[in-house]
């Protein structure tokens, strides 16, 4: 059986050695006709892609053996044959396969061979070629169809010497599956990859940075420095919602050619646009070769899924082919609809071709633009008011609502307490993270007079209720019209509202001095608007109690009244101010209510919105101050004015304006006071309110102290392995450490000098062995005293004491070193009388014994001089002759004493004159 085997792979091997023709290619998965007929659902059709050499006529292949993955091979015929290149054409071997069931399938084949001298492939040219595509053959009923994705640029470029090059596949999903990239090993068998197989830039060392751009799939190297053709394989990964779908792995070549030629440069304004459906995306693009490439044409072509559209395909004007007079400019068209808003990106592939080196084909550049075509906001919102309800509505019909895919499914109304009336911006769909929350149960259909709407019950009096509509589209299965993907639109603008105002609402509460004992604050606050309250049904006498409590809160079992007012009927005067006197402002915040009482009823008129003060905090800290305040109030505060007193001034400047509750003062002199208050800017949003209400908070002052230490450095220990030198003279037995300022690491330059640490071994506490007082010095040298083992740390401290954390540990152990000889004359002369190592070093102990010819133990010991004089176990001289050696070294290495790797053996002449 074995020779039948070797015979047939001896006939088989003129073959295997002449067939050098396969450069790339991929598999490409599509879902065969109406995925929706239940005919069709668990049948594909599968598209090998070669790029193959013409020349090899003799190797060309008519048909390929396609393993669907299913345990089932078929021999697939080529349906097409394309030149795509001098001396290189593309194949294309199409065939419709039915699955058993649904599931995950790996479609391969394999050829013979790659072509030769790939500088990345040692032996290529008897090394096969093969890839592999994972498919997901998912229920369409729950999941929608599903094709794997597809690459629109060819996989056979070229790459000059010294010049950036760039390649992208032109990657895009017809399902609207979002793709990402990433780099893998080229396979010689399904799955198999090639055990020596290095990146191109890998090749004889290092030769520039290579990447693959998991987005884009933009590829590019940083720059190719040895010539020759390199393969490089990555693979194309598809997600629908999340969850991986396929994978689909193209081995593409790379030419790269020793000439002087730099790639055209290709010039944008945007590579990534965001538009609302029905907009047209339009944008010009030039295309140069570099100004030392004057006598070079280029041409520009674009590639991409929205030119692939049925219905509304892009378009790139003019329409001219091939190298034309530079600069050449185009410009990019697309009427967009309804039916292109997706959650995923479209990527548009822009490519620049010169006529220079290396010849005929030239360099290229390719430069990625993604659009994202997203769902138009709902319309012109309106909220009105009732008796214990707000009802929101907005305009009909939605701009795409009667599309069918993605279906209009409705809307979702979201809503918060205060404004965040921020701009919708085109890219960020939907509300999540902005501070809403969804109240509406299901997608909300409901029209009344005319206009969608909603009714929000759940309200209660004196809040302002912020609302916004997102608009829901959904794709769904083609048979069974289940939804398989949400898609949000853009929120629309906000409104904010309140129920009647019948009870009264607080506008200030602002810090007016700032004292532990004697500080004040104004309060202020709006009376109930007198239709909203219906004085006929609340008659008097009214009574105002305003009530404190300290600190900032909302609970109300903490207020208590500190002012009354009361009026016989609702129009007489009264007052809506008040300053609260003798508080710890200085200590602490306050927060304030305001209730009405009508007809001497106890319980006041609806639930009062509480607000407090501004509280401010100030940290000093070196050269700066940081400052950071809170409040609770029923407005919305958008910003913040930060207001500083210099030292030795008398006045308040206003230093900053900030959207965040914290600030930063730096420049500052240490050891100064500095005096800060916070001013916030608020609003109900409601136009009947005045705006901007304004609050101070308490002073606060600090003196600014250096209390922050230096980061720390970055360690490096050099020992006497690694220097390589004599490690049996103790002088040589130090370790030296170099380190890296925390300057020229983090611009720090306050350092005043630096603790070294260092322990024994890697589990004991580190211990200071020495102290550099010169924050110049960069260099210590430790002999550690027994070997050089240890670990080794270093920090960095300021004038003023101030300690950086540790730095990077460096562990460094020893190099034993135990060299035997093999010979040893005892004969009493003074020279070369004992048996002694020749090399010594970092040894502890040894388990050493020597026999003689017939086995007899005739020297032992733990020594690891050894030292022995050529006596046996009595003292007695043996004979000259040969024996024989047999011994354990103990090390002493980072974790401790431990036996060496291998047993020490061997045979030893002892010479004598007897």
């Amino acid at each position: 059986m074995r020779l039948r085997l070797l015979l047939a792979f001896l006939a088989l091997l003129p073959a295997v050695m002449t067939a050098t023709h396969n450069r790339a290619g991929e598999i490409i998965v599509r879902a065969a006709g109406d995925c929706a007929n239940p005919g069709d659902q668990l049948r594909a059709c599968a598209t090998i892609v070669t790029y193959t050499e013409t020349a090899q006529t003799e190797v060309d292949r008519d048909s390929l053996d396609l393993n669907w993955g299913d345990g089932t091979t078929e021999r697939i015929g080529r349906t097409s044959i394309t030149p795509v290149a001098p001396g290189i054409q593309r194949n294309e071997y199409t065939f419709c396969h039915r699955y058993p069931a649904f599931g995950r399938y790996v479609l391969s084949f394999q050829d013979v061979n790659r072509v030769r001298n790939v500088r990345n492939i040692p032996g290529s040219v008897n090394i096969p070629f093969s890839v592999f595509t994972s498919f997901a053959l998912v229920n369409p009923i729950v999941n929608g169809c599903n094709t794997s994705p597809e690459l629109s640029q060819d996989p056979i470029d070229n790459a000059c010497i010294g010049s950036v090059w760039t390649h992208n596949p032109g990657a895009f999903d017809i399902d609207g599956d979002s793709l990402a990239f990433e780099f893998t090993v080229p396979t010689f068998a399904p799955r198999a990859p090639i055990n020596n197989y290095v990146l191109p830039n890998a090749v004889s060392g290092s030769s520039g940075s290579l990447r693959i751009d998991p987005q884009t799939g933009q590829i590019t190297w940083d720059t190719p420095t040895i010539p020759g053709e390199y393969n490089l394989a990555f693979m194309v990964k598809s997600f629908r919602n999340g969850i991986p779908l396929d994978t689909l792995v193209r081995d593409m070549q790379i030419f790269v050619d020793d000439c002087s030629n730099e790639p055209p440069v290709i010039e944008l304004a945007r590579e990534e646009i965001c538009v609302v459906a029905g907009e047209v995306v339009e944008f010009s693009v030039i295309a140069t070769a570099p100004l030392t490439d004057t006598d070079q044409r280029v041409s520009l072509t674009a590639s991409g899924r929205p030119f692939d559209l049925t219905d509304n395909p892009a378009i790139f004007l003019p329409g001219t082919t091939g190298p034309q007079e530079d600069p050449v400019r185009k410009t990019f068209r697309w009427q967009t609809t309804c039916n292109d808003i997706s959650n995923q990106e479209y990527f548009v592939v822009l490519k620049a071709v010169d006529t220079g080196d290396p010849r005929p084909s030239g360099l290229a550049t390719l430069r990625t633009v993604a659009i994202k075509v997203v769902a138009p906001p709902p319309d012109d919102l309106q909220a009105e008011v009732g008796e214990e309800e707000i009802t929101v509505s907005w305009a009909n019909p939605y701009a795409c609502e009667t599309n069918e895919d993605p279906d209009f499914l409705g809307f979702t109304v979201w809503r918060r307490e205060g404004s965040n009336n921020f701009v919708p911006d085109t890219c960020q769909t939907g509300l999540a993270g902005r501070g809403y929350t969804q109240i509406s149960d299901a997608e909300v259909r409901d029209i009344a007079d005319g206009r969608y709407v909603f009714t929000d019950p759940d309200v209660e009096r004196g809040r302002t209720y912020c609302y916004r509509v997102v608009a829901v589209m959904v794709r769904r299965t083609a048979s069974t019209g289940l939804i398989f993907e949400d898609i949000e639109s853009l929120p629309s603008e906000e409104i904010c509202v309140q129920l009647a105002r019948d009870i009264p609402l607080l506008t200030r509460v602002d810090v007016v001095s700032t004292d532990a004992t004697g500080g004040q604050i104004d309060v202020c606050w709006l009376l109930p608007d007198a239709q909203s309250l219906d004085t006929i049904q609340n008659r008097g006498p009214y009574r105002y109690v305003l009530s404190r409590a300290s600190g900032q809160t909302t609970d109300p079992a903490a207020f208590e009244p500190i002012q009354t007012y009361e009026t016989q009927f609702f129009g007489d005067p009264v007052d809506t101010c008040f300053t609260d006197g003798n508080l710890n402002t200085a200590g602490q915040g306050y927060s304030y209510r305001i209730e009405l009482f009508v007809e001497g009823e106890n319980q006041p008129v609806g639930e009062a919105q509480p607000a407090s003060s501004v509280r401010l905090t100030a940290a000093p800290t070196d050269r700066a101050v940081d400052l950071s305040w809170t409040e609770r109030v029923p407005w919305t505060n958008d910003t913040y004015q930060v207001f500083r007193r210099a030292p030795g001034a008398t006045t308040y400047t206003q230093i900053a304006t900030v959207t965040e509750q914290q600030y930063r003062d730096e420049g500052l002199t240490n050891g100064l006071e500095y005096c800060y208050y916070v001013r916030s800017v608020g609003s109900y949003n409601l136009d009947d309110i005045p705006s901007p209400l304004l609050n101070r908070s308490q002073e606060a002052c600090t003196i600014t102290a250096d209390n922050v230490a230096p980061c720390p450095p970055v360690l490096t220990v050099e020992s006497v392995c690694d220097r390589g030198v004599d490690c049996t003279d103790e002088d040589n037995l130090f370790n030296t450490l170099e380190w890296t300022a925390p300057a020229d690491l983090c611009g720090d330059d306050d350092v005043a000098g630096y603790r070294i640490f260092f322990s024994p071994d890697s589990s004991t506490t580190p211990a200071l062995v020495a102290e550099v007082a010169t924050p110049d010095q960069l260099m210590f040298e430790h002999y550690p005293g027994a070997g050089i083992v240890g670990c080794y740390t270093i920090v960095a401290y300021d004038a003023n004491g101030n300690e950086s954390s540790v730095s990077n540990r460096v562990c460094v152990t020893n190099c034993p070193i135990y060299e035997l000889p093999n010979a040893f004359t005892p004969n009493g002369d003074g020279q070369n009388d004992l048996f002694e190592p020749r090399g010594l070093c970092f040894v502890e102990r040894v388990e050493f014994k020597i026999f003689n010819r017939w086995g007899q133990l005739v020297f032992e010991t733990e020594d690891p001089a050894i030292r022995w004089d050529g006596t046996n176990l009595n003292g007695d001289a043996l004979p000259s002759g040969t024996y024989y050696y047999v011994g354990t070294v103990f090390e002493r290495l980072l974790q401790g004493v431990v036996a060496g790797d291998a047993a020490v053996s061997g045979y030893i002449e002892l010479i004598t004159n007897r």
